[in-house]
């Protein structure tokens, strides 16, 4: 289905009743429909909304929490402008965990180090006005897009499952603008200039993960503790905002400081078509129909021995391509045809347009 496009929605809660609706009726079923849900520091007033859904093949558990004042995940930064949406994933979900904590899924994911369950998420104003875009693929393998407008400025959030290659456990995959630990932003006002900049690029490596990747790999699922996903950063438990869940995941499109970094995950990636700066366009441009090409996100996880540091090749992100955005304009619709034609892809920056990652974006790919 092409996207939809919600306006003037006021605050987060606003816009998980269109991510419900929406979900909905691309055949996503919804277990828990935007119910109130208690602060996890105990106390008694709901704080905001739990909305749990499941792809229509079954294989994908979402758990959305809205943030109305109060963090919602265990460590967080900026909590004194708690505002904002965040996403987590699991094997299956449960309305009533033993600890009472929207999180508390089955296999969540966590950070390696403390074991606290971690996810993504993105700051919403409490007073602004959003435009939502909600984007769906099926084919070949479901994929939920978010992405939210606000003052000239994207946030996104994608969660669905990998196309995989070869046959192995897992396939849930994840991602967002920024980590649960960085979601809140440090602007009280919500200036735009701040939220750009704290931001990542969706589905990307970066230092601080903001992917994550449910997969049984090699002998990680029986170590002590168990290790059942992967993350797309920095391979170190020093600092809790890394994210790191114990292996590591590997993309093409990189920010700039992996590339120099010892703990670069040496993949094919596209670091020499990506832009170097807000005024820098990039080669990923097409000079055939001046418009882009789209280049598919290859997953790549590390294997045992993680020393060695090899990487293998375990799937494609459905549907979703890096593009440069030099010849096209942010939620507009286009033909690219490469890799294949005839279908019409939406396209966003991954913040703006011009901004901290010059002409960088993706498509998505728009079905009938």
């Amino acid at each position: 289905m092409a996207y939809q496009k919600f306006t003037e929605l006021t605050n987060a809660n606003a816009i998980m009743e269109k991510i419900s609706e929406y979900a909905a009726n691309q055949g996503w079923v919804v277990l828990e429909n935007n119910i109130s849900d208690l602060p996890i520091d105990g106390s008694a007033n709901s704080d905001g909304l739990r909305l749990a859904v499941k792809s229509p093949d079954g294989n994908v558990f979402a758990v959305f929490r809205s943030a109305n004042g109060k963090k919602i995940f265990p460590s967080q930064k900026n909590d004194t402008n708690a505002h904002g949406i965040g996403l987590t994933c699991a094997t299956a979900y449960t309305s009533k965990p033993a600890s009472g904590y929207w999180y508390d899924q089955p296999n969540v994911v966590r950070e390696y180090g403390t074991q606290q369950a971690i996810g993504v998420g993105i700051p919403v104003n409490p007073n602004g006005s959003h435009t939502l875009y909600m984007n769906s693929i099926m084919n070949p393998t479901p994929m939920l897009v978010i992405s939210i407008e606000t003052s000239g400025v994207f946030q996104h959030l994608a969660v669905g499952y990998l196309q995989k290659v070869g046959n192995w456990d897992g396939g849930l995959i994840f991602s967002g603008s920024r980590n649960s630990y960085n979601m809140f932003t440090a602007s009280s006002s919500f200036d735009a200039t701040t939220i750009e900049t704290e931001s990542k690029p969706i589905f990307s490596m970066t230092t601080e993960a903001n992917t994550f990747l449910r997969m049984d790999i090699d002998a990680a699922p029986i170590r002590l503790p168990s290790v059942l996903w992967a993350s797309a950063g920095k391979n170190s438990i020093a600092s809790f905002a890394n994210c790191y869940t114990g292996k590591q995941l590997g993309l093409p499109v990189k920010t700039s400081e992996v590339k120099a970094s010892a703990w670069n995950a040496n993949v094919p990636d596209y670091t020499k078509l990506q832009s170097k700066s807000s005024t820098d366009t990039g080669v990923n441009v097409n000079t055939l129909n001046c418009i882009t090409v789209n280049m598919n996100l290859v997953a790549y996880v590390i294997r045992d021995p993680d020393g060695l540091r090899n990487f293998s090749p375990v799937g494609y992100v459905p549907g979703i391509y890096f593009i440069s955005m030099r010849n096209v304009a942010p939620a507009q619709t286009y033909e690219i045809s490469y890799p294949k034609s005839g279908y019409l892809h939406q396209v966003f920056p991954y913040t703006r347009r011009r901004g901290i990652y010059g002409m960088d974006g993706f498509s998505l790919q728009q079905e009938e």
